[in-house]
């Protein structure tokens, strides 16, 4: 497996909606591990408020992009930003400084 970069995505749900929505993820991530550039996903929900992180390793930025914008075409996006209570934080993390395990 290529090093490649770490993508954080969170996102701030509205409290009604979180159930619903992480109920989706494990058959919605099933087409995610299919994409070009993919390497890996870990989903995780915070404890006490209505939000959850997408921790993600691709190949490189542009594949991760290229991911969004056939998720974005397929109106994926849209449905999720209905069910937003903010703006989503999403960064990269190209340089592992270190690692253990």
């Amino acid at each position: 497996m290529m090093p490649g970069v770490k993508v954080t995505f969170t996102l701030k749900l509205k409290p009604e909606a979180i159930d619903g929505f992480c109920g989706a993820l494990p058959e919605m991530i099933k087409d995610t591990a299919k994409r070009p550039g993919f390497q890996d996903l870990q989903i995780v929900r915070h404890a006490t408020e209505p939000a959850i992180m997408f921790i993600e390793t691709w190949d490189s930025e542009q594949s991760y992009h290229d991911y969004i914008a056939w998720r974005t075409e397929r109106g994926e996006m849209d449905g999720m930003a209905a069910v937003l209570a903010g703006p989503p934080q999403l960064d990269f993390w190209p340089t592992l400084v270190a690692a253990a395990g």
